[in-house]
């Protein structure tokens, strides 16, 4: 027998000063507007950016009384902050399912254990607080072996990325990424933004 499950959808708060209103752009009904971020502001924004493979994850109510899920990355390579090879880090994404309770937010990534992905990810709360992926699904890019090698898959799923035009108007905008790219050229690109030089 199928377990069936209720979904909700709950507004988390999830950087309203980034997120714009849905009527100002044409975007499809089951995406969340929201402002795009380049390589730059990704690595900038991150605390934390690293490749890694999902290892676990854990659904739980925090102290708000939403779902969130706990996601469990080995990490394999790194590009920004504390975390080594080999250890783990932990990210929360808001969203999941505990019972017959579910939680989804357009915009949230979602993951499969055993999924690769690049992953910048900010600290939210001061130094001890939960690490949140940057720009929502823009700071989560796949990760997957191609002909060309491994490649960096574009990221912002769920999301309908707008730039604000110089009269004030918002048009459509692209991800940081447009298309697959090879993991060790981006890995160049984040180390050379976060040493200080200024990608072209």
């Amino acid at each position: 027998m199928r377990e069936s499950r209720r979904r909700v959808k709950w507004g988390f708060g999830v950087g309203a000063a980034s997120i714009v209103a849905v009527a100002a752009v044409a975007a499809p009904a089951s995406a969340t507007v929201m402002a795009a971020l380049g390589m730059n502001e990704l690595v900038a924004q991150a605390d934390e950016v690293f490749v890694g493979s999902v290892v676990s994850q854990r659904a739980r109510w925090d102290d708000r009384g939403r779902i969130v899920t706990d996601v469990m990355f080995a990490v394999e390579q790194t590009a920004k902050g504390a975390a080594r090879v080999g250890a783990t880090i932990t990210i929360v994404r808001f969203g999941g399912a505990i019972g017959d309770v579910g939680m989804r937010i357009e915009g949230e990534p979602m993951f499969d254990d055993g999924e690769r992905a690049l992953v910048f990810a900010r600290r939210v709360g001061g130094p001890r607080g939960m690490l949140r992926p940057v720009g929502m699904s823009q700071g989560v890019m796949p990760v997957r072996d191609g002909a060309w090698g491994v490649m960096v898959h574009p990221g912002g799923a769920g999301l309908a990325l707008t730039q604000r035009l110089a009269g004030g108007a918002l048009a459509p905008a692209p991800a940081a990424l447009v298309s697959p790219r090879r993991l060790d050229a981006v890995l160049a690109e984040i180390h050379a933004i976060a040493g200080g030089a200024r990608a072209p």
